[in-house]
């Protein structure tokens, strides 16, 4: 099948090039280009095709000729034209809030709280992009807890990207390529066309590139910076039948990342980072090992719809494996040989099965009621294979004794007490892996009580199993001959000597996500509605441990309301939505880095949060009949997240910058060193502190955006779209503890764009420029054992677009 379709792509290449360039209705009539701000999104978020004003949900859609108006090429620039929504990063892995909702645990174990999907497939976390969005149909922002459709890991809301299916009728494709500064460079390539009556095929390749945006220097001497790429493909095959249709979906992407994975010591802890230099937030790092890491994602999917009569059925399976073989990061962010992780066996690999039963327009009762019912299964398992964490041998033997036993501390050969850096390494080994079997039914019906009044009722029950392994801790002999790179690749562990072996008991939970709606139409451009709706994170175990068992943190709950409303104003020119909502989270999972604090990567449950907001959006053609060409599009959103329940807090003390909290070290000589604590400490370094009413983090109180595009038609030579957009972020902490050493200060970001079409030829030219200002704000701010390492998000992009549209229609 793959080569027929491969061959049809090639036997039409000739026919596109003597065909007409004209982009047309399929009746000899050219398409008139409006604006590409103004249009009306179909979406799938209640699982059947709905025109998004007319849902009960808050939700912002875009199509993929409107995110080109944005030049939004991944779902973290979304960030930038969806107010209430925040992408940062921690080791390359992203970490995302929503309406004051998130969670900064990571790694393949610590699920996300907006759960993405790419058509209907959920995706699991891991480092390095899996969401560039290329040629999209849409994508939805779906806001709140959707736990009953979109079930597990939805506790703050969902992304949901659809792409386009094979045409029926006509070839259509599109080639583009943008050149810009830094050396960038991307190349993208998109072809959909029928094959024989019934089935066709789409098929989407990228590859993108550019120099790193700053420099690398160890101890004076410039080092080679691997620079980030990504490239990959994605195939789509459909046949499509009277009353079947089935779905093939497989794609690959290849990506390094480095960016994210190299940061910068701004502030060098008192005691671990004693004798290091302060590095200037500059984009120019000082490391003697370079972080970034390798990753490669599959995924295979499967879509069968059956339509038998008075119901549909839809079965989707899909197969997806990220596998990182490489991944590497200088945890003390200095030029000195301090401390660091390396890791060759990085992987999530998810099998996800999910049968649905749909009503019709044939099921009885359908005039008045629509309905969904369904059954869902994950099987995954992810983790570290082999995990290697090593620290220089001086701190280890001044630090580690109060972590180790005393049986331990002779085994490693620590000297106690010196604390002086450039001695050689202690390497230790461990792993963690983490298994998921998840089983989930669910329903959820729409009654129209009249004309006016709807209601929607769902639930989704759901049992869960987790549980952990490969959890030996090794040390490593690397003086041994021989000891080389190989051997970090390899399964040779005969130079190790074991140290420990840890454990724990399956995780099992079991869990009802309930959802209320009730929808008002007091006439036809006005919706009103109000719902209440639950979603669950699963509880789960910290999989890196290298100093005591795995600890296991309980799963999420969480609980919102809300009462919105969607309109259209001025003849249908002004399309105004907004919303007031609550939502309270329950143990929410926080995350730290800290080899101080008996594990590496500690899980921990605050006992509860709240946020309460509103926010409103808009679209807006003000003057239809003088300049229909002219639209704006915004929205604003303001919220307050607090802890209203966090006693058992962790972090890192602002004097010392030891680890405080769960397992913290004991015993510490700080008297000795001359270091007088905080009276807020109440003299104790390393127990737990209380951030009750301390701000969550990564969620600023206001963000907003705005969007100004103006579409002049400047008849047969084309049309001409200039654009601007502005997006804000007021200030927020990056950490639970809300230390004002780890705040992003409120930013400001301009983008410019101007673009020349001439659809006789399907030709775009754009000239464009991100933070236009060249605003410097963080991508990254990590509080860590050896101070604060920063990673600046992109300076000034600039650059040039070209892109070539062609749709030729099939007699």
């Amino acid at each position: 099948m793959k080569k027929s379709v491969l061959a049809a792509a090639i036997a039409a290449i000739p026919l596109m090039a003597s065909a007409t360039y004209a982009q047309d209705n399929g009746d000899g009539t050219q398409k008139k280009r409006t604006n590409r701000l103004l249009e009306e999104v179909v979406v799938t978020a209640q699982k059947r095709e709905e025109d998004s004003q007319d849902v009960p949900i808050a939700i912002q859609a875009f199509s993929g000729d409107k995110l080109d108006a944005f030049n939004i090429e991944d779902t973290a620039d979304l960030q930038r034209i969806t107010p209430g929504l925040t992408f940062t990063y921690t080791y390359g892995y992203t970490l995302i809030y929503l309406r004051g909702v998130g969670s900064d645990a990571f790694l393949p174990n610590a699920d996300p709280s907006v759960a993405t999907y790419i058509d209907g497939i959920n995706i699991p976390a891991s480092q390095g992009k899996q969401d560039t969005l290329g040629p999209v149909k849409r994508v939805e922002v779906l806001k709140g807890p959707q736990g009953t459709l979109f079930g597990r890991n939805a506790t703050a809301g969902a992304i949901s990207i659809v792409t386009d299916d094979p045409p029926v009728d006509e070839i259509v494709g599109n080639i583009k390529y943008v050149q810009g500064n830094y050396g960038s460079q991307e190349y993208q390539a998109y072809l959909g066309l029928p094959i024989i009556d019934g089935l066709g095929v789409t098929l989407a390749a990228f590859k993108d590139g550019h120099e790193n945006y700053g420099m690398n220097y160890s101890n004076g001497v410039e080092r080679p910076i691997r620079e980030d790429f990504s490239e990959g493909g994605r195939v789509k095959i459909k046949w499509d039948s009277d009353d079947f249709s089935a779905t093939l979906i497989g794609s690959y992407v290849n990506q390094y990342n480095g960016n994210s994975l190299t940061q910068e010591n701004t502030r060098p802890s008192l005691l671990l980072g004693a004798g290091a230099e302060v590095d200037e937030p500059d984009r120019d790092s000082h490391t003697n090992l370079e972080g970034g890491n390798g990753t490669i994602n599959t995924m295979f999917g499967a879509i069968l719809e059956w339509r038998p009569g008075p119901v549909d059925l839809k079965f989707t399976y899909a197969d997806q494996l990220a596998d990182v073989d490489l991944g590497q990061f200088d945890y003390d962010s200095t030029d000195e040989d301090r401390s660091g992780f390396v890791t060759y066996d990085q992987y999530n690999d998810q099998q996800t099965y999910e049968f649905q039963v749909l009503s019709n327009s044939e099921t009885p009762g359908s005039d008045s009621f629509e309905w969904v019912a369904g059954y869902y299964r994950l099987e995954a398992e992810g983790g570290f294979g082999r995990l290697f964490f090593f620290v220089n041998s001086g701190i280890a033997s001044g630090l580690l004794t109060n972590v180790l036993d005393s049986a331990t501390v002779p085994l490693l050969g620590l000297n106690t007490g010196n604390l002086v850096a450039g001695l050689p390494r202690v390497t230790l080994e461990s792993g963690g892996l983490l298994y998921t079997e998840s089983d989930a039914v669910y329903f959820q019906g729409t009654y129209s009580i009249n004309e006016d009044w709807k209601l929607t009722l769902g639930a989704r029950y759901q049992e869960e199993t987790r549980e952990i392994g490969n959890t030996n801790l090794y040390l490593v002999d690397t003086l041994s001959p021989g000891m080389d790179q190989s051997y970090y690749e390899g399964d040779d562990y005969s130079r190790n000597t074991l140290i420990s072996e840890f454990g724990g008991e399956p995780l099992e939970e079991e869990t009802f996500s309930p959802k209320i709606s009730l929808q008002w139409f007091p006439d036809e451009t006005t919706q009103i509605y109000t719902s209440i709706q639950r979603g669950y994170k699963s509880p789960t175990y910290n999989i890196v441990n290298f100093f005591g068992n795995p600890d296991a943190v309980e799963g999420e709950e969480a609980t919102a309301v809300e009462l919105g409303f969607k309109s259209e104003w001025l003849d249908g020119t002004l399309q105004l939505n907004g919303a007031i909502y609550a939502s309270e989270t329950k143990n929410l999972l926080t995350g730290i880095v800290s080899f101080t604090s008996g594990a590496i990567v500690r899980y921990a449950n605050a006992g509860a949060a709240e946020a309460k907001g509103v926010e409103i959006d808009m679209q807006w053609q003000p003057m239809p009949d003088w300049n229909p060409g002219l639209a704006i599009t915004g929205g604003a959103s303001y919220v307050n997240s607090e802890f209203t329940d966090y006693t058992n807090g962790e972090g890192f003390d602002d004097t010392t910058g030891l680890y405080f909290g769960p397992g913290g070290l004991e015993d510490i000589p700080l008297g000795l060193l001359g270091i007088e604590l905080p009276i807020s400490t109440g003299g104790v370094i390393n127990g737990p502190r209380d951030f009750t009413g301390n701000q969550v983090p990564r969620a600023p109180k206001l963000t907003s955006s705005v969007s100004v595009n103006q579409f002049i038609d400047i008849g047969d030579f084309g049309g001409l779209e200039l654009a601007v957009d502005y997006s804000y972020k007021s200030e927020y902490f990056t950490t639970p503890q809300n230390s004002p050493f780890y705040v992003q200060d409120q930013y400001e970001i301009w983008s410019l764009r101007t673009s020349y079409f001439y659809d006789p030829w399907g030709l775009q030219l754009t000239a464009f420029v991100d933070n236009a200002k060249d605003k410097d704000y963080y991508a990254s701010i990590l509080q860590q054992d050896f101070g604060r390492s920063v990673t600046l998000a992109p300076p000034r992009l600039y650059g040039l677009k070209v892109k070539w549209d062609f749709d030729v229609f099939l007699n």
